[in-house]
């Protein structure tokens, strides 16, 4: 726990801890930001354009489920008890949710609010619904179909689906269980039901089954892996899923094969895997065993006309194969009616392939597709984009069907930034409010995907600054927003900063350090690989074009990397001046609003710059103050000899105060380190630029974590501003103090 320097005088001390309770830190506001868990499902709906976030429960919270709309709007819907979200799904103006304890919610989006729910008798592998239909159609795992009435909100007695299947195909099907449900995108009188021997097209309207959909493999063919090719095969199904049009199906299977089917005739067309067509024919050289990974999910998506289609895959592929999803374009169908099978089969063999490229390592576990407007076709009509939820619980967001990646920046709710992919460093900075008002990225940016929701009205804070959250994410970009604090934010704009690209190398790039001046908006940033670089907000005169300048490598200088400017990015932060320190990770950074950036490293190394240069005014190793004694500080303290060990800087600080003796004031940079020293510089006019000068050193008892300057008369922070330091030159003086919290050791 954070303590305060110790006091010689045990009354005081006595005196102050008492008035210290646990309950005094006990928050007051909890988190409104992030998700609370690993997403388990989406949704989406274009009409009210708002996108739903389900989590699964764990060590980290219970499953919830987040609706984010147009900036700051946002929703969280709990369940009545703790439990995991599988399905959530729009129809209407509500929210159908079905969790892993079988359990079906209805919501209320306009209220927030839970209307009704009800705990299905077994267990619950799939539900479907529609945005014009007053029902939920929910498969069981033992091959029965019930449907919950939303308007009545009851389960429909009347109505239950056998296991046709296990029903009418012979003892041999008994074993058969429910996978999924499907229904007819432009008929609402069929229903498709996955099982895992084969699909069954139920008709309501004759209330029975029509067409049985068994893929066999007849011996010679190759199917999907060429496993057993001598003998008949039925590989296991795990998807079925209706042409946009419902002139055709398509089934996947375990052995990664894509199956076409004629849902009049029940007719086999052809089948395929992601690499070769017409695998359900006998073939010469098909013993060759091939491996594929598992379909994680299918849709067939077409354009504004529904006849111009292609199917999103994710999975399928060869486990060497870059990970990827994959879009194979079929192009407008055929005249089913004067079309020959050959031609069929051949038109599934699709035009061309889109690889959506995934990161390295990861696996496409789920995704939601984004259309423009339209909520029929299974949401699969003309889609803008497309969010894929990774195998480690991350999201991206890519472009449809091209595959570029879109960044979630002033594109989706920022509690989405945290896993969109995930943080691994933030830092808080209070800016002033006129700073932060003038500071409105211009970005070339696609049409937003959210515009859904109303925004609540707010009170203005009542303080100037402004709470601004810096966040560093694996992909080495920094997302930099206003916080709020349940107060009306004026500039809701989120800001992007691009490691990657100002250090021209997008390998091993991990952020280590932050700061944000809270004047001038100045952020410089540290990383593993011992560069530090310093940001300012303007105009890049590098817009719309790629700059392509060579900079040669520097060591332990500074370099101008204005160059590197994102050409998509008008005004905002650009990349200013770089530092390759090259003595360790970056442990700490501090930048003034003065224009001094200080910096420390793992190495023990202490560098400050002077960004009117921009040039170092100074540099050195945390070895030098080794034997210091304490004797022009202001801070009591207590030396303690000991065998040497590792130090670096933890924390630093600027500030303006008169330190012991002086006559006037200085411009202070304080640096804590890891074994507790605080060292204390005065920054100095000197031949028109600024000169550094060693002030005092005092040891402390363990890690300092904080370093706060103070005004000792009044307790407000002596900050190191423009208006204080121009003060400076008319004798103004501060008479100061510097409060240190460290960890006890």
């Amino acid at each position: 726990m954070a303590s305060f320097l110790r006091s010689k005088q045990a009354g005081i001390q006595n005196d102050l801890s008492a008035s210290i309770r646990p309950e005094l830190f006990a928050p007051d506001d909890q988190a409104r930001y992030g998700i609370n868990s690993q997403i388990s499902c989406l949704a989406y709906d274009p009409i009210q354009s708002l996108l739903a976030v389900g989590t699964s429960e764990s060590r980290f919270g219970p499953g919830c489920i987040y609706v984010f709309g147009q900036r700051r709007v946002q929703k969280v819907l709990r369940p009545s008890r703790p439990t995991s979200l599988l399905k959530i799904q729009f129809t209407a103006n509500r929210l159908v949710s079905l969790d892993a304890k079988n359990e079906l919610a209805v919501w209320d989006l306009d209220a927030g609010e839970r209307l009704t729910g009800q705990i299905i008798a077994g267990r619950v592998v799939d539900m479907v619904t529609d945005p014009m239909l007053d029902w939920a159609f929910l498969g069981l795992q033992n091959g029965d179909v019930v449907a919950y009435d939303l308007d009545r909100r009851s389960l429909a007695r009347a109505f239950r689906l056998p296991n046709f299947w296990a029903a009418e195909r012979g003892p041999n099907a008994r074993a058969a269980t429910l996978v999924c449900l499907a229904l007819h995108p432009r008929d609402v009188g069929k229903l498709l039901i996955g099982y895992t021997h084969g699909a069954v097209i139920y008709s309501f309207k004759q209330n029975r089954p029509q067409h049985f959909l068994e893929y066999v493999l007849p011996p010679g063919a190759p199917g999907g892996s060429s496993v057993g090719v001598d003998t008949p095969r039925r590989p296991r199904l795990t998807h079925a899923v209706w042409h946009p049009s419902g002139t055709f199906v398509v089934t996947a299977h375990d052995d990664g094969s894509l199956a076409l089917w004629d849902p009049k005739e029940g007719r086999l067309i052809t089948a395929r895997t992601l690499a070769r067509n017409r695998v359900d024919q006998p073939a010469p050289n098909s013993a060759l065993a091939i491996v594929t990974e598992p379909f994680s999910k299918i849709a067939w998506c077409c354009k504004q006309n529904p006849e111009d289609t292609g199917l999103l895959v994710a999975g399928g592929q060869s486990p060497d194969a870059p990970k990827s999803m994959t879009f194979v374009e079929l192009g407008l169908t055929p005249m089913y009616a004067t079309s020959s099978w050959q031609a069929l089969g051949d038109w599934f063999a699709g035009k061309r392939q889109v690889a959506l490229p995934l990161p390295a390592g990861a696996q496409a576990a789920d995704f939601l597709l984004v259309p423009r407007a339209s909520p029929h076709f299974a949401g699969a009509q003309d889609p803008i984009a497309v969010i894929t939820t990774l195998s480690s619980g991350e999201l991206l967001t890519m472009s449809f069907p091209s595959g570029y990646p879109i960044s979630p920046t002033n594109q989706l709710h920022p509690s989405t930034f945290f896993v969109h992919p995930f943080v691994t460093k933030v830092n808080v900075s209070s800016l002033e409010r006129p700073r932060w008002l003038s500071m409105f990225e211009k970005r070339d940016q696609g049409e937003p995907l959210l515009k859904g929701g109303a925004e609540a009205s707010r009170p203005r804070k009542r303080f100037e600054e402004r709470t601004i959250i810096q966040a560093a994410h694996v992909d080495s970009t920094i997302r930099i927003w206003d916080s709020g604090h349940a107060d009306d934010i004026e500039n809701g704009q989120v800001l992007q900063v691009d490691m990657a690209r100002a250090l021209d190398r997008y390998d091993d790039v991990e952020i280590t350090a932050m700061s944000m001046a809270g004047g001038t908006g100045e952020f410089v940033v540290g990383t593993r690989t011992g560069e530090a670089v310093v940001f300012r907000w303007g105009a890049n005169r590098f817009y719309g074009r790629e700059a392509n300048q060579t900079l040669e490598p520097n060591p332990k200088g500074l370099t101008d990397i204005s160059s590197r400017a994102d050409p998509t990015l008008k005004e905002g932060l650009q990349p200013f001046v770089l530092y390759e320190m090259m003595m360790g990770p970056i442990t700490a950074v501090q930048v003034s609003n003065v224009g001094f950036v200080a910096v420390g490293s793992e190495l023990g190394f202490l560098t400050i710059m002077d960004l009117r240069g921009p040039r170092i005014i100074y540099q050195a190793p945390m070895t030098d103050f080794a034997k210091q004694e304490k004797r022009t500080s202001f801070l009591k303290g207590h030396h303690h000899s000991a065998a040497p060990q590792k130090e670096w800087p933890v924390v630093i600080e600027f500030g303006v105060m008169t330190l012991d003796d002086d006559k006037y004031s200085s411009i202070c940079c304080f640096v804590g380190t890891n074994l507790g020293k605080v060292i204390t510089f005065k920054l100095l006019p000197a031949d028109g630029g600024y000169s550094v000068q060693l002030a005092g050193v005092v040891q402390c008892e363990g890690r300092v974590v904080s370093l706060s300057p103070i005004e000792a008369n009044t307790g407000r922070p002596a900050a190191a501003t423009g208006q204080i330091v121009a003060g400076l030159r008319e004798g103004r003086q501060v008479n100061g103090a510097l409060v240190a919290g460290k960890l006890d050791p």
